[in-house]
């Protein structure tokens, strides 16, 4: 419990790391030389895995320089990409680095080069193991297709649409996670009177995430209530009050054990925080509406995937959240965005950004009114508001202008899709 946070960093840096991976691959790939040297001193191969000394040792040379120089062209290749990434989308990089396919042909490439190197270090030319020989080509085989299919994949993730499917794709995983977090929301919350301590935070820093369930527990053994000042994808200054204590007053050495239950990082991560990936999504397309890009239709893809985040977050209990320990006490409360929340942020920017292009006042019409549909009746105010919006900001944008019965009409396409009866 005390090393939550702790840990919770560590592995965000590791699964995010671009060295962790690929140094494992080396250490792997060395280990398994020694491996298949002793497996080949015990066993009898076919006439054909037989190598001459001299051939043996040539081989393996060209697998280490061949394999060398893949390595090489992904890691060049891979910095080229998160430099154009790091222009376009910043908040996306965190992703990028998590991208397991890319880690996967790194790590395999390396421990390639790994292996046969082992090999050629440890044996005279009279000593390399020819089951390690033939191994070492095949992996050299596999690694030239990964090369091939990798290069495919990098080429397709350059793409916005890429980029957003991927976003999407992880807040999807976000959100079935959250489906068995096991909190409720809170209707009308109850006043709890003067905290009996106000915890600050220890150093400043983003919320990363909340260990709920460490800290109920906390609260049930401590006999009181707590109650989050912050929530995942706030920035809390050093001394800022993160946690209330409500009821008996603990120990200062026990209190201690709450800050390594809040995990603290330099950025947001979406792991815990489902407003990042609308707010990934969001800056995508405001950029594509950028007068500098002016790329609307880059903007309607945006929204396309907009719209399938909204219908998942407007589908779930949304708000405060409060978390009850095994008999049913509540023992922590933790402040959570409304509907509202996260629709003005899923909308108004575009909704400013796009207020002169046709196409993107249609595609955002065509969302509210979708969600507006198929979302519970509870949603609706919310949807029906922005709608409002929408049509102040047509009358201001295109009132008098030829083309504005054009920009009224919904279309899930910006302009071009098929009509609605």
């Amino acid at each position: 419990m005390m090393l939550w946070a702790k840990f919770f960093r560590i592995r965000q840096n590791l699964v995010g790391s671009m060295w962790f991976f690929p140094l494992l691959g080396l250490v792997v790939g060395g280990l398994l030389a020694l491996v298949v040297r002793e497996v080949d001193a015990v066993i009898t191969l076919p006439s054909a895995w037989e190598f001459e000394p001299s051939a043996a040792q040539e081989l393996l040379t060209i697998v280490v320089e061949v394999a060398g120089v893949l390595a090489g062209f992904v890691v060049a290749v891979s910095v080229v990409v998160l430099e154009l990434h790091a222009d376009s989308f910043p908040r996306y990089l965190r992703l990028l680095y998590r991208d397991r396919f890319h880690l996967a042909v790194v790590t395999f490439i390396l421990g390639t080069v790994s292996f046969a190197f082992t090999l050629l270090a440890l044996g005279g030319s009279a000593e390399i193991p020819p089951l390690g020989v033939g191994i070492s080509g095949i992996f050299l085989i596999v690694s030239f297709v990964l090369f091939v299919v990798f290069l495919n994949h990098l080429v397709h993730q350059l793409r916005p649409v890429a980029v957003a499917a991927d976003v999407t794709k992880t807040a999807r995983k976000l959100m079935a996670a959250r489906d068995q977090s096991g909190g409720s929301v809170v209707t009308q919350e109850e006043s709890a009177g003067e905290p009996t301590v106000v915890l600050g935070a220890q150093r400043s820093g983003s919320v990363q995430a909340l260990n709920e369930a460490a800290l109920v527990r906390w609260a049930s053994q401590h006999g009181c209530q707590l109650r989050s000042k912050v929530a995942a994808g706030d920035y809390i200054i050093a001394g800022q009050p993160v946690m209330e204590i409500f009821g008996a007053k603990p120990s200062g050495d026990s209190t201690k054990q709450i800050h390594a239950m809040v995990a603290l990082g330099i950025e947001r991560t979406i792991e815990r925080d489902p407003a990042f990936p609308v707010r990934i999504l969001v800056d995508s397309a405001a950029r594509a509406l950028s007068s500098a890009i002016n790329d609307p239709t880059t903007a309607v893809q945006m929204m396309d995937y907009l719209e399938e985040l909204l219908r998942m977050i407007g589908a779930q209990p949304l708000g405060t959240m409060r978390y009850c320990d095994e008999s049913g006490q509540p023992r922590l409360t933790v402040p959570g965005r409304t509907w509202e929340d996260y629709l003005t942020l899923a909308v108004t920017e575009i909704r400013e950004y796009g207020a002169s292009s046709v196409q993107v006042m249609r595609r955002l019409r065509a969302m509210l009114e979708d969600l507006r549909e198929v979302l519970p009746a509870d949603r609706r105010p919310a949807v029906d508001a922005e709608l409002d919006r929408l049509d102040q900001t047509l009358a201001a944008s295109f009132g008098g202008k030829v083309d504005h019965d054009r920009a009224v009409v919904p279309d899930r396409q910006g302009i071009g899709g098929p009509g609605r009866g």
